[in-house]
């Protein structure tokens, strides 16, 4: 089994801004790298916003959307090794390409096409 965790840098305001929200070449990399060697593969996305990860949750096995912790990464461990139960509900809609983003800006509301979770999106955990 393997954990892979992948995602943005820190960033404050602006400094995050950047016109593709995809994995960067190097997370992709070592996500294909981890998926070719691990039976299992449990994908941690770090991030401060909804990035495009269609791709990705489609090869892992578990995928959990950890946002940026700061200080409390910790409670992300409690989680992966069964601690704590895994809870929670998207604040946002989560799209499943950058034309949803592109139909934002377009004031356009984005189709059900675009959208990978919908809001308030609750997982099963077994």
């Amino acid at each position: 089994m393997a954990i892979a965790v992948v995602g943005e840098a820190p960033y404050a305001e602006w400094l995050g801004d950047r016109a593709d929200l995809h994995l960067s070449q190097e997370d992709q990399d070592m996500l294909k790298r981890a998926r070719e060697k691990a039976e299992r593969l449990v994908v941690v996305l770090f991030s401060g916003r909804p990035l495009i990860v269609t791709d990705e949750i489609r090869q892992a096995d578990a995928f959990v959307a950890a946002w940026l912790p700061g200080s409390e990464g910790g409670g992300v461990v409690d989680a992966l090794v069964g601690r704590v139960p895994f809870s929670g509900s998207l604040p946002v809609i989560w799209p499943k390409s950058m034309q949803y983003y592109q139909d934002k800006d377009q004031h356009r509301a984005p189709s059900n096409d675009t959208i990978l979770f919908p809001l308030s999106y609750r997982a099963k955990v077994p």
